[in-house]
C-alpha cells in the first residue's frame, strides 16, 4: 500500500504555491460554540472524575432519550477524553474484562476508521475485516466461523466513516449476542443521518452492547475532548476501574462544557442544517464538474470513485493542481484504494474554483495514462 497522508498532500500544495483549502476532515469551518465556556475552576485541587462528573452523565442520558427514546441510567454512562482515545484503547482494556485465551480477534468493518485496527494493535489482537457487499454494507454472513469464534468484539459504525452508509443495527446485536460478541458501536455522525431518523445500537437493549458518541461532531467541538460511552452497566464498570488507573480522565471544566453542549439542542440543530446544506451542494458541484458522487445516507463526506480508480493519484493531483486536500480511500482500508473521501465542511464557493482547476487538464491526463 502507498503511503499517504493529510500531512504529504498539504506539504505538495504549498510547494506548487497554493493555500491548501482542507477538505479531508470532517470538521466544519466555523468555529466551536463559545456560549458554554466553563470558568476556570476554583475549587480545591482535585482530580476530575474519570467515570465522568454526575452532570455529564445526566446530560448524557438526556441526550439519547430526546433524540433516540432510549432511557438508561447514569451508572450505564462514562466519559471519554473524546471519542477516538476510547476507540484506540477499548480492545486493550475489554482483552482483561472479556477474553478467554481464545478470544483475540477484533472485527472491524473493511472499510473504516483506521483507530479501529489501531486499537486492535495496541491490545495484541488482531483485527479482521468483516466482507461487504459491494455498498460496502457489513455481511457478517460471510464471515467465516472460525473467525467469529475467536471474535473478542466487533466495530460497526452508523452512518459509516468513510462511505455514509446506514447499517441495520439490530442484525448485528443479534449475530453478535449469538456468539458472545461485544459490539461497539461508534455513532459519531449519527446526528447527521440523512435517509432516515437516527438511530442508536441501544435501541436493541443494552446487554452486550456499547455505543460511543462524540461532541466533536454533534457540537463542532474537537478541541474539547470529551465524549461518552454507555450501555452494558456490568462493561461500563469494568472499563471505568481500568480506565482509572490508566489515567484517563477528561479535565473538569471540559466535562462542564460538553455538559452544557448536551443539554442544548438548538446549536446542534443549526449545525445539522448548515452540514446538510454543504453535503448537498458539494455532490451538484462534484457532478457538475464531471465527479459524479451518490449521496451518502449519512454523514460529511462525498466518497467519490475516482475517474482512475486510483484514490492517491487523485489526492495527489488534487493537491498539487488545485491546493484541494481530500483524504484517499485507502487510508480507511484496501477496499476503499478506488476512492477519496471529501469532507463537505465548507462552503461550496470556496470548492467550485478549484474543481475549475482541476477539470483544465485531468481527464487528459487521466485518459492517457491509462
Amino acid at each position: 500500500m502507498t503511503e499517504w497522508t493529510r500531512e504529504r498532500a498539504i506539504e505538495i500544495a504549498n510547494a506548487a504555491g497554493h493555500v491548501p483549502l482542507d477538505l479531508s476532515l470532517g470538521v466544519p469551518a466555523e468555529p466551536p460554540p463559545t456560549w458554554c465556556r466553563a470558568r476556570e475552576s476554583r475549587t480545591a485541587a482535585a482530580y476530575p472524575a474519570s467515570r465522568g462528573t454526575l452532570a455529564l452523565r445526566i446530560a448524557a442520558t438526556g441526550y439519547l432519550l430526546r433524540q433516540y427514546g432510549i432511557t438508561i441510567s447514569t451508572d450505564a454512562v462514562a466519559a471519554s477524553t473524546g471519542s477516538k482515545e476510547f476507540i484506540s484503547t477499548a480492545p486493550l482494556f475489554l482483552r482483561d474484562v472479556l477474553a478467554p485465551t481464545t478470544r483475540d480477534t477484533v472485527l472491524i468493518p473493511a472499510l473504516g476508521y483506521p483507530a479501529y485496527e489501531v486499537g486492535a494493535r495496541l491490545a495484541g489482537l488482531r483485527a479482521y475485516r468483516i466482507p461487504t457487499d459491494m455498498n460496502f454494507r457489513l455481511r457478517l454472513d460471510r464471515l467465516p466461523d472460525a473467525v467469529a469464534a475467536r471474535a473478542l468484539c466487533l466495530w460497526v459504525n452508523s452512518p459509516a466513516n468513510p462511505s455514509g452508509i446506514v447499517e441495520a443495527l439490530g442484525p448485528v446485536v443479534g449475530w453478535a449476542r449469538e456468539r458472545g460478541v461485544l459490539v461497539l458501536s461508534d455513532e459519531a455522525y449519527a446526528d447527521m443521518t440523512w435517509c432516515d431518523a437516527p438511530r442508536t445500537v441501544l435501541e436493541h437493549g443494552d446487554t452486550g452492547v456499547l455505543a460511543v458518541h462524540s461532541m466533536s461532531k454533534r457540537s463542532n467541538a474537537p478541541g474539547l475532548r470529551v465524549g461518552f460511552y454507555a450501555g452494558d452497566p456490568a462493561i461500563v464498570a469494568d472499563l471505568v476501574t481500568r480506565r482509572r488507573a490508566a489515567g484517563f480522565m477528561a479535565s473538569a471544566d471540559a466535562q462542564a462544557e460538553a455538559s452544557m453542549l448536551l443539554d442544548d439542542d438548538a446549536h446542534a440543530q443549526a449545525l445539522r442544517l448548515v452540514n446538510e446544506r454543504r453535503l448537498r451542494d458539494l455532490l451538484s458541484a462534484l457532478a457538475a464538474h464531471d465527479l459524479p458522487c451518490a449521496a451518502p445516507e449519512g454523514g460529511l463526506f462525498a466518497w467519490l470513485a475516482t475517474p482512475n480508480g486510483d484514490g492517491v493519484d487523485f489526492a495527489r493531483y488534487a493537491a498539487e493542481r488545485a491546493g484541494l486536500i481530500v483524504a484517499a480511500g485507502q487510508q480507511y482500508g484496501p477496499a476503499g484504494r478506488r476512492h477519496v473521501r471529501i469532507a463537505a465542511n465548507q462552503d461550496v464557493d470556496a470548492i467550485v474554483p478549484r474543481l475549475g482547476l482541476l477539470e483544465s487538464d485531468y481527464w487528459e491526463r487521466t485518459t492517457s495514462s491509462d
